[in-house]
């Protein structure tokens, strides 16, 4: 799920919280009116008095933030000031939103991911993060080896964070889908998130970010310097003992 515009060519449309054009949006994707009153109740207890149309996703013909299996993102006003709000789906797998916000608090503890700020039993309200996802940033701003050895570092480092907390992530496998590059690069969307799995963050998204799919075929033309088989040496290392000095080696094989 994608906490950002991305820089996408839809205009935002501003509504206010009962405009009708929003209520398949509130109530996503099984429509309750009772559900649909808590929810409008709620968002008023947090100060939220717009949502904010514009994104890549469209749910019910309307363009938004992000969606994913437990909620939709969209952006919106809160006591005047932008944010992102998400929304539990009303087919969720869970009743409420509490775990994933004591999970996100555990991530920002850490100094990871959006500032999660208010919360209700359905929604979330978190910083807004204006960005592009990490391969959208990738292709479209002729970044040098500097700026990914930069970018890659940054991105490791807050995944070694979580590690050290006991958080694992669960999806840094499909880093196009949960980083967003703005001002410095953040980690998004704590839904699936887990204090019992053993932490693998660093080499899942080593892998993802340095080694196998889309985003590090791309990165691979641009760091050429990368030591592949230092580096795969290192995350079998580092996945058995979670150490500075581990991780250290994993960062000094990306440049030689």
């Amino acid at each position: 799920m994608t906490l950002s515009q991305q820089n996408v060519p839809f205009l935002d449309e501003e509504l206010d919280i009962r405009s009708p054009r929003l209520i398949p949006i509130i109530s996503y994707p099984h429509f309750s009116e009772s559900e649909y009153k808590d929810r409008i109740i709620e968002m008023e207890s947090l100060g939220i008095t717009s949502i904010i149309l514009g994104g890549k996703t469209i749910v019910n013909g309307a363009h938004i933030a992000g969606k994913g299996c437990v909620g939709i993102v969209v952006k919106a006003k809160s006591r005047g000031e932008v944010c992102a709000l998400k929304i539990r789906r009303t087919d969720a797998n869970r009743e409420t939103m509490d775990n994933e916000v004591h999970l996100h608090k555990m991530a920002n503890s850490a100094c990871v991911g959006p500032s999660l700020e208010e919360h209700t039993k359905n929604l979330i309200v978190m910083e807004f993060v204006a960005g592009q996802s990490i391969m959208d940033w990738v292709v479209n701003n002729n970044v040098t080896e500097s700026k990914m050895w930069t970018l890659a570092v940054a991105i490791l480092e807050q995944c070694f964070s979580l590690d050290i907390a006991g958080l694992d992530h669960g999806e840094l496998s499909r880093l196009t889908r949960h980083v967003i590059v703005s001002d410095r690069p953040y980690i998004i969307d704590f839904e699936s998130a887990s204090t019992t799995r053993k932490t693998c963050n660093v080499t899942a998204a080593a892998q993802s970010l340095l080694l196998y799919g889309i985003v590090a075929n791309k990165v691979k033309t641009i760091m050429c310097n990368t030591d592949k088989e230092r580096l795969i040496q290192a995350l079998r290392t580092y996945k058995h003992f979670h150490t500075r000095a581990n991780f250290d080696a994993i960062l000094g094989s990306l440049l030689t």
